[in-house]
């Protein structure tokens, strides 16, 4: 009965003095009425006694009511303390974790007290608190996100060295301890490069500086070339890695961030490849799922067979740091960052990523993008051809065969005649006439493909399609192919195939333009690996270079020499980067000169730093690592129709026709020898070499011994007419007679010095 009392005591006093009031109205109408009745009362009296009667029964019926409107809304007027307790400990809940503990304490005793007033002073205070440190908490974002940046600049900058010096050195000759200690050194740089920009991605993303810029793209020639970077990951898995984009975006630009899905799709490869085991396979398809005249939906899809993730893990991989399990982090590898970045980015796309997994199994990760579309002319260059594909029984349950034989039938002036047993290959050429004959052999039955190049090399170009990993084993038959392509199998690799048949015998094939630039440029650079580097990249481009340790230097050589580029890095002693190219203007301008393009070369890479570089009146941004193709890209810009060198350089380009069985090799010896001041066009095999050696002239030939007789025949028959000075490299004499004065034989070993002596020798000749 007490804890009655003591929990409901406002609510029992206030009921009985509104009992109280009820009773005394109804006492005072009742009375009013008597007097009324009862009494003798003259008629002024009676008059009187009337009108103080209704006064009375009036204000009774006031107070009657007022009393029923009370009553009815008593719920209002009277909540029950107990809920109001209950709700101030669902919050004390809510802000303990936030608070002070000594004022914890101290809520609980006023709970027990129902001191109500005293703690709403409280919770007013606490709430203050709360507001001081969300403030302490943004600046401490804020704080860190700076230190993100600059750590970003310092780290970066050396990791920058150790990745272009490592490439470098990696085309250099080297054993084979030396190179697999280079590829170390060049993978375990790239791999701690892409960590350091993880984390800044996801640091830009939770702080809200990331940023879409749409521009229209194409999404063929945007997302191919990432899809190509994975097929080496995923042949030394075995992995089946095929890839399909639907060919009708071939005429179709569309307006998005290509960047931020390019790296969207980055992380959901690389994860897919991780965490799919040896002889699994990867599927990535990007196609239309709807359009109309001006917006098109497409699905961007990567599929695996790797380990799935369970129900009560899905969630859990969107978050930052965080993988299926501790056990996936330490057989895996990796930050658990690339889900969390995928996701943050698809979120500002304005879609979501999806994700269907059954452990063991496998995994699909999917979004969809609307996007605006435009069409975009493109001149058909595939003239009317057969074509034959032989698909051996292992390769035909692969989505890669299926997607070959669409790619090809997406070409309407295309005939295609399926082959899936040798047999039928074999006997077709009675049947029907071919202009090319694909060959999808993942096995590598060499017997095989002898007899096929023997029936048909010929008359037809032969196309060998297999997995990267093979290529050591088809290295000695190579030159027998008309073209090899490595998985995956894209769009871009059949049209480019076609397009060397329907060219073939008709004209050779022009060698591809190597982005040669007749210009001067003033790179400003403090840090010294970076700017050999640049100076380097920009001498492959047949760009010849001064350097400025700092801006102040660089300054100083802008105005005694004329330029066409300036490169200038941004943080530098004594005068940075934003500081000379203000200088650099402001000289142009009282000297009424011309402008020279100012491009940004830098390892800020921050929302709105380029916009601030341009701004300062630089007129574009390269963010760093220091990458060639960024410069080609830069440069066209400005100089596009700059391109080719001059008739005469053209000219000097047919001094040496040169092939190496190996493509690094080839490019090694050919950039030397141009560096030495002579003109050379590679063959990319033994077929092309003798086919360009009969179309033109040349003062010397090097090529390799080939391993097929039958070719050596061919093409020595055809240097002994002309007799033209050749360099053989090989390791065994000929069998043949080489007597002639005109033919060398080299060791494949020689060095690079031995090289350049017979050279000049057989160029003085």
């Amino acid at each position: 009965m007490y804890d009655i009392w003591k929990e409901r005591r406002l609510e029992i006093i206030t009921l009985a003095i509104f009992a109280l009031l009820v009773f005394t109205s109804l006492l005072i109408l009742y009375t009013s009425y008597s007097n009324y009745i009862h009494l003798g009362l003259s008629i002024a009296d009676v008059k009187q006694a009337y009108e103080y009667k209704v006064i009375m029964v009036i204000a009774s019926l006031i107070l009657f009511l007022s009393l029923w409107i009370i009553y009815t809304k008593r719920d209002y007027f009277f909540m029950e303390t107990k809920d109001n307790t209950h709700a101030l400990e669902h919050l004390l809940e809510e802000i303990k974790f936030s608070s002070d503990p000594i004022k914890i304490r101290e809520f609980k005793q006023m709970l027990r007290e129902k001191n109500h007033t005293e703690i709403y002073t409280l919770i007013s205070k606490m709430i203050n608190e709360l507001q001081a440190s969300k403030k302490l908490a943004d600046e401490a974002n804020k704080t860190k996100t700076l230190f993100l940046s600059n750590m970003s600049h310092e780290i970066r900058t050396p990791i920058n060295g150790i990745v272009g010096f490592a490439n470098f050195l990696d085309s250099t000759k080297l054993d084979s301890e030396q190179a697999d200690f280079v590829h170390t050194i060049r993978k375990s740089s790239e791999d701690l490069l892409g960590v350091v920009n993880n984390i800044l991605d996801i640091s830009k993303i939770e702080s809200g500086r990331v940023e879409i810029e749409e521009n229209y793209f194409n999404i063929i020639e945007a997302f191919e070339t990432t899809m190509e970077t994975y097929g080496l990951d995923a042949s030394q898995k075995e992995i089946d890695f095929s890839v399909w984009m639907d060919p009708e975006f071939v005429g179709l630009l569309v307006k998005s961030d290509a960047e931020k899905i390019k790296q969207i799709l980055i992380n959901l490869i690389s994860n897919a490849l991780k965490f799919t085991n040896r002889g699994g396979k990867v599927d990535v398809s990007i196609e239309k799922i709807r359009s109309s005249d001006k917006r098109i939906t497409v699905k961007f899809k990567v599929e695996d067979t790797g380990i799935g993730i369970s129900k009560e893990h899905q969630e859990d991989v969107f978050n930052a740091f965080t993988q299926a399990d501790n056990s996936s982090t330490r057989a895996y590898g990796g930050t658990g960052l690339g889900l969390s970045i995928a996701t943050g980015l698809l979120e500002r796309l304005g879609t979501t990523l999806k994700l269907q997994s059954q452990e063991n199994k496998g995994t699909i990760f999917s979004f969809s993008l609307e996007m605006l579309q435009q069409p975009r002319l493109k001149e058909e260059t595939i003239k009317p051809m057969n074509v034959g594909v032989y698909l051996p029984k292992e390769v035909q349950g692969k989505k890669s065969s299926k997607y070959l034989e669409q790619y090809l039938s997406s070409f309407k002036e295309i005939s295609i005649q399926v082959f899936k047993t040798f047999v039928e290959c074999k006997d077709a050429q009675a049947n029907a006439s071919f202009d090319v004959l694909y060959i999808y052999d993942d096995e590598m039955n060499i017997s095989e493909l002898k007899r096929l190049v023997a029936q048909y090399g010929a008359d037809v170009q032969i196309v060998l399609l297999t997995k990267l990993g093979h290529r050591a084993t088809i290295l000695d038959i190579a030159p027998i192919f008309s073209k090899i392509i490595y998985e995956p199998v894209t769009f871009s690799k059949i049209e480019h195939s076609l397009n060397g048949v329907s060219h073939h015998k008709k004209e050779r094939p022009m060698k591809s333009k190597e982005n040669v630039f007749e210009l001067k440029a003033l790179v400003v650079e403090d840090n010294a690996m970076n700017q050999e580097m640049i100076v380097r990249i920009l001498k492959s481009m047949g760009i010849d270079s001064d350097t400025a340790d700092n801006g102040q230097i660089g300054v100083e050589k802008f105005m005694k020499s004329r330029y066409d580029m300036v490169f200038m890095d941004i943080q530098m002693p004594v005068m940075n980067g934003v500081a000379a190219t203000k200088g650099m203007l402001e000289y142009e301008a009282l000297n009424h000169l011309d402008h020279t393009p100012i491009v940004a070369v830098t390892t800020n890479a921050l929302k709105g730093d380029r916009e601030r570089y341009l701004k300062a009146g630089m007129d574009e941004y390269i963010p760093k690592p220091i990458d060639r193709h960024k410069f080609v890209t830069v440069i066209k810009q400005f100089y596009a129709t700059k391109e080719p060198m001059t008739q005469s350089i053209t000219t000097v380009k047919k001094d040496i026709l040169l092939y190496k069985q190996i493509p690094t090799e080839a490019k090694i010896i050919a950039m030397i020898l141009t560096r030495l001041g002579y003109g050379v066009d590679v063959a990319k095999n033994m077929m092309e070499f003798h086919t360009m050696m009969q179309e033109h002239s040349y003062k010397i030939f090097i090529l390799d011994k080939s391993q097929s007789e039958v070719l050596n025949k061919m093409v020595l028959g055809e240097v002994n007419e002309q007799k033209t000075p050749t360099l053989i490299f090989t390791d065994n004499e000929f069998k043949s007679n080489v007597q002639e004065s005109f033919i060398h034989l080299i060791k494949k070993s020689s060095d690079f010095a031995d090289i350049k002596e017979r050279v000049e020798r057989m160029m003085a000749l």
